[in-house]
């Protein structure tokens, strides 16, 4: 099984007006929509969007309210879906962050000393990926792919908020 988080930039008007189905369809899977990847209005991760998260939220050396967001915070957008059984559930469809939450996340990402604080605390680390539950052991590459993707996430923030955008987020498992 492969965990992919998306990020899709939209307008304020299309987050507040569309039912969650309809904002699912905005968010481009990987092969999906090539120029909103080539545009940067999409971006995604695979494998390690709940390291990115948790690295946010222990990075600060001041809680700050705005760490939680960038990567799984926000408001829920949900929908019913019936099981086999017949029960109905409500189920989250995606996330939308509304302009000023996305402002508040660009500039939290813009001041977070996430690249090294991940490399100042390799013991941490490792017990963050198991406590987690990943398979696959800590090193210095996957640091190195989580700095970085950290890093584009803090540009591609950047880009919406001063272009005054909403945010869809997806995870896809």
């Amino acid at each position: 099984m492969s965990v992919s988080f998306f990020w899709r930039r939209t307008s304020a008007e299309a987050a507040s007006s569309l039912a969650p189905q309809a904002l699912l369809k905005l968010v481009p899977d990987w092969s999906e929509q090539p120029e909103l990847w080539d545009t940067g209005l999409a971006t995604g991760v695979d494998f390690h969007c709940s390291v990115m998260d948790q690295v946010l939220l222990e990075c600060c050396p001041i809680q700050d309210s705005s760490a939680g967001l960038a990567v799984y915070g926000g408001e829920p957008r949900t929908d019913l879906w019936t099981n086999p059984d017949g029960e109905v559930q409500e189920v989250t469809v995606v996330t939308v962050l509304e302009p000023e939450a996305v402002a508040s996340a660009a500039e939290f990402l813009s001041n977070a000393p996430y690249g090294a604080w991940i490399f100042a605390n390799p013991q941490r680390m490792t017990a963050m990926v198991r406590e987690l539950g990943f398979s696959t052991s800590w090193d210095e590459d996957w640091a190195c792919r989580v700095a970085g993707d950290l890093q584009d996430l803090a540009d591609f923030y950047r880009a919406a908020a001063s272009a005054g955008d909403a945010m869809i987020k997806y995870l896809s498992c």
